[in-house]
C-alpha cells in the first residue's frame, strides 16, 4: 500500500461525504418547503447542523489527499484545475446557502411568518441543485480526466443541468412522477 493509495481512499472518502452533505441539505430544503409551523421549520433547518460538522470534514477530505495526489503524481493538468476551481464554487455557494439559513433558523422565533417565507425562497433550491450538478461534473472530470475546454464544457454542463432542474422545480413545472406539467 502506498501513499497515494492512502491518500486516494481518503480523496474519495472526502467526495462521498461532500454528497452526505448534500443530500442532507436536499432533505432539509423539502421539508422546509412543506413546514406549516415556525417548530417544523426550526426542526428542518436544525438537519443543517449536521452539515455545519460534516461539510469542513469533507472539505478537507477532498482538498488535502487531492493536492496531495496532484503534487505527487499528476501536476496542475486542466481537469484538476477545473475541479479545484469547481470545488471552491461548490464551497462557496454552500456556505452561503447555509448562512442565511441558519440567520433565518435564528430569526424564526422573533419574525414567524415573514421568516417562513423565507425559508422557502426558491433560491435555496436552485443553489442546492446547481452545486449537485457541479458536484457530479466533478465527478466526471475525475473519471473521463479531459482536456481543458472539455472540463470547462463538462462542469458547465452539469452546473447548467442542475440549475435547469431547480428553477423547474421551484416554478412548479414538474409533477411527483418527474414529468414536465
Amino acid at each position: 500500500m502506498s501513499l497515494y493509495s492512502v491518500a486516494l481512499f481518503l480523496h474519495v472518502i472526502g467526495a462521498l461525504l461532500l454528497f452526505v452533505t448534500l443530500t442532507v441539505e436536499g432533505i432539509a430544503l423539502r421539508l422546509l418547503r412543506r413546514a406549516a409551523t415556525a417548530a417544523e421549520a426550526t426542526g428542518a433547518s436544525g438537519m443543517l447542523g449536521v452539515n455545519r460538522i460534516v461539510g469542513p470534514i469533507s472539505a478537507i477530505g477532498v482538498l488535502v489527499p487531492g493536492l496531495y495526489m496532484t503534487a505527487t503524481s499528476w501536476g496542475a493538468v486542466a481537469w484538476i484545475v477545473v475541479a479545484l476551481v469547481s470545488w471552491a464554487l461548490i464551497a462557496v455557494l454552500g456556505a452561503y446557502n447555509g448562512i442565511r439559513i441558519l440567520a433565518l433558523q435564528r430569526s424564526l422565533a422573533k419574525v414567524g411568518p415573514s421568516a417562513m417565507a423565507q425559508l422557502r425562497n426558491p433560491l435555496f433550491l436552485v443553489s442546492w441543485l446547481t452545486r449537485v450538478g457541479i458536484a457530479l461534473g466533478v465527478i466526471f472530470l475525475m473519471t473521463v480526466k479531459p482536456g481543458a475546454l472539455g472540463a470547462v464544457i463538462a462542469v458547465v454542463i452539469a452546473a447548467c443541468a442542475g440549475m435547469a432542474v431547480g428553477v423547474g422545480l421551484a416554478a412548479g413545472r414538474f409533477n411527483r412522477e418527474g414529468q414536465v406539467a
